[in-house]
């Protein structure tokens, strides 16, 4: 029997800066993981669900995604395929992200102390926030 291939990666980091300079702070899932936070998985932010977020747990790095792919689906075979020989290698939260949000004097960037919701994380070839990575991944042959 076949199982499905899981994975597990940090979809943003704290206190780090993305390529748009926005900035999330410690603590800013708190309430959204309490709440049963489940956005789609999707790959590169389009087409259709490729699997399923199991779990959500912040840590001192940021916010840790645990997911399974759906090797029932077209993308979720092509995802699995694109982990393994390296092509994805990150994570990316979905726009738009929505939250008590604020911005950085002096910059183009914003902070964001709480999330409030995230429509999708995706995987992606190069995250937005350089340590949203791909941290494990188990192919799923039994």
């Amino acid at each position: 029997m076949m199982m499905s291939p899981m994975f597990a990666g940090h979809a943003t980091a704290y206190g780090v800066a993305a390529h748009d300079e926005d900035v999330i702070g410690h603590g800013a899932f708190m309430d959204l993981i309490r709440q049963g936070f489940r956005p789609k998985m999707l790959m590169m932010h389009e087409g259709s669900e490729i699997g399923d977020w199991l779990e959500f747990r912040e840590d001192d790095i940021g916010l840790l995604a645990i997911g399974r792919l759906d090797l029932k689906s077209a993308g979720g075979r092509q995802a699995s395929a694109k982990i393994e020989t390296g092509e994805f290698t990150g994570l990316s939260l979905g726009a738009p992200l929505i939250g008590e949000i604020r911005q950085i004097a002096g910059t183009n960037g914003r902070f964001c102390r709480r999330v409030l919701a995230v429509p999708e994380i995706s995987l992606v070839t190069e995250p937005a926030n350089p340590m949203a990575r791909i941290l494990s991944f188990t192919a799923g042959t039994a």
